[in-house]
């Protein structure tokens, strides 16, 4: 119980830094991208698939640049890395748009991540290097799992919702996308960069809860969302529990991998999820 109410690393105050600039100047990029993907993505066509995947990549991307800039502090060559990555996102989604199997390209974004982590040991202290132990994976497995299970079961008994897989190209390719940017970028950002940053600086509780809500606000955003209200306060609800395992998970184990296991898990579910 010490563990969620104390500080995460209590005594340490991180001197104020010139932060600010470079994560307004990323934050500036990924909406410029973002914009300029939607333009793209208007007329449909070759240059509506591009502009897809620019946007795509320009929010994954995005969030794992931020995070990057909040646990460096602003300090640090972490531009080429962001290149790197962005540029392996940016592969993925076209390749995604190109071809029915093209969207596992996005399998390689994790590596090229990790690879780049190990250029800056400081990463450890939001749960991006170190060993993780068995225990802690096959728990975070487990715990998407059965959040995933327990989705499925409700949806299907409350709203009558079937559980199915029709394509297997389609399904593999949207696991892809989950674990190359979508659970990746999520854990990176909100339960890696920002729920370490508050939690070092207060209590479990209220940085899980702020993580939390900025991680909700992102899918609600996201037109992907369900669009009857019913399915989308059902996703909202899991995704919140998922968030807030996901800190749990981050806090008992020191790593981001369980938490991130766990996403996986869940969205392996819910990608099976027939709504309408």
């Amino acid at each position: 119980m010490e563990l969620l109410t104390a500080p995460f690393e209590p005594a340490r105050r991180a001197p104020p830094t010139a932060i600010w600039r470079p994560l307004v100047g990323v934050s500036l990029a990924m909406l410029a991208a973002v914009g300029m993907g939607r333009v793209l993505a208007g007329p449909g066509g070759l240059a509506g698939e591009i502009g897809l995947a620019v946007q795509g990549t320009a929010l994954h991307g995005g969030f794992i640049a931020q995070g990057l800039v909040l646990a460096l502090d602003g300090h640090g060559a972490w531009r080429p890395a962001v290149l790197r990555v962005t540029g392996t996102l940016l592969a993925g989604f076209l390749l995604s748009r190109l071809s029915p199997w093209g969207g596992l390209a996005l399998l390689a974004v994790p590596v090229v991540l990790r690879r780049e982590c190990r250029g800056f040991p400081v990463l450890a202290r939001i749960g991006a290097l170190g060993p993780t132990r068995r225990r802690h994976v096959v728990i975070g497995l487990a715990a998407g799992v059965f959040l995933g299970a327990h989705l499925l079961v409700t949806s299907s008994r409350t709203f009558g919702y079937s559980v199915s897989v029709p394509s297997l190209a389609g399904y593999a390719t949207a696991l892809a996308y989950d674990v190359g940017a979508n659970a990746l970028s999520a854990e990176w950002l909100f339960r890696g960069a920002l729920f370490s940053h508050w939690w070092r600086r207060g209590g479990f509780w209220g940085a899980a809860g702020t993580a939390t809500a900025l991680s909700l606000t992102r899918y609600l955003l996201d037109p992907a969302l369900p669009p009857t209200a019913e399915a989308r306060a059902g996703a909202l609800f899991y995704l919140a529990a998922l968030s807030l395992v996901g800190a749990l998970l981050r806090a008992w184990s020191g790593s981001l991998v369980p938490g991130y296991l766990a996403a996986i898990a869940f969205f392996a579910a819910y990608r099976t999820l027939v709504v309408g």
